[in-house]
């Protein structure tokens, strides 16, 4: 819990359990009534249809509301606290955290998401968003910090520090940028292997998982790279970036260069775009070559740049010690 977290009065903390239930039930109902209106369309999805095809699932909708509302909810009780708080969490972290949490519902609610089941292309925009832009967009938003203020006097969140105990000593074992990588780049091959990938357009409970890891795994990767400080350990994290980079790209060139669909689910599904299902691939494998690709390249150059100035200061007093 941060320190110096104001106490709150008696009328706050009966009625913060009361909100939060509140807008629990309020996101359920209206997912739930919105879902058969809503809900993926299963088969394929022609151009004239597209924006009727929107995904509401509840548990999205939920888990989106309610990091929301808590992160805003830290965010203003910090910023409460007066001087020096927009230092902690600035309106640059606020705007990504805000940027993060727009691209996993374009990810995963608008049309995109019954899309990716007529389209390859589309599904691998969907993967893009949900590996490497939602992820770094909502770390940059500093979410610990405005959660740890959000949720402090809660009822019950002191019984669940055993778990957030767990969680953080996980995500401190793939701390390092390379044993982060290697998670990362194994559940992104292991994924597009064509039997996974046909499995979870047929499945939406494997469709789940694939999304589940991706995104995890994308949060331990971002959280290694954006974490480290130092000098002397951003070259690692730069190096684990470019990796990433090359090997993304050696899928994304296998992919495009393949003479034949590698994807059977989605042979016969692609006519209404006025695409084969080879065309569509081509077009899948050139987004994650090169668009997809760039967020690490950009991670890799900023890293690079962080060593470099690094050494170049430390050599600057050096030459000032010496003189």
């Amino acid at each position: 819990m941060p320190v110096g977290v104001p106490t709150r009065g008696v009328s706050e903390s009966l009625t913060t359990p009361v909100a939060l239930r509140s807008l629990a039930s309020v996101l359920f109902v209206l997912s739930w009534t919105s879902a058969p209106v809503w809900a993926h369309v299963p088969g394929i999805v022609n151009p004239d249809a597209v924006w009727t095809t929107w995904t509401v699932e509840p548990l999205v909708l939920m888990t989106v509301g309610l990091t929301s509302w808590v992160y805003a909810r830290g965010v203003r009780r910090l910023w409460a606290t007066g001087t020096g708080s927009t230092r902690v969490l600035s309106w640059a972290c606020v705007s990504s955290f805000a940027a993060g949490q727009a691209a996993i519902g374009v990810a995963l609610i608008s049309p995109l998401d019954a899309l990716g089941g007529t389209l390859l292309s589309a599904h691998m925009a969907q993967h893009g968003m949900l590996a490497g832009l939602a992820p770094p967009l909502l770390l940059m938003g500093a979410p610990g910090v405005a959660f740890a203020w959000g949720l402090s006097g809660v009822p019950g969140m002191r019984r669940l520090a055993p778990v957030w105990r767990s969680l953080g000593a996980l995500a401190r074992t793939f701390s390092t940028p390379m044993r982060a990588a290697v998670v990362h780049g194994l559940t992104m091959w292991f994924w597009h292997a064509p039997m996974l990938f046909g499995a979870a357009v047929k499945s939406d409970l494997v469709h789940t998982v694939q999304h589940l890891s991706f995104f995890i795994s994308a949060i331990l990767f971002w959280r290694a790279l954006l974490g480290q400080r130092s000098a002397s350990r951003t070259v690692g994290a730069a190096g684990a970036a470019f990796v990433t980079f090359m090997h993304t790209g050696l899928l994304g060139g296998l992919i495009t260069m393949a003479p034949a669909p590698l994807y059977p689910v989605y042979v016969g599904r692609t006519g209404g775009w006025r695409l084969t299902a080879l065309s569509d691939q081509h077009l899948a494998g050139l987004l994650m070559w090169v668009p997809l690709g760039l967020p690490y390249v950009v991670a890799g150059l900023v890293l690079t740049s962080h060593f470099v100035r690094g050494h170049v200061n430390e050599l600057d007093v050096r030459l000032e010690i010496s003189e």
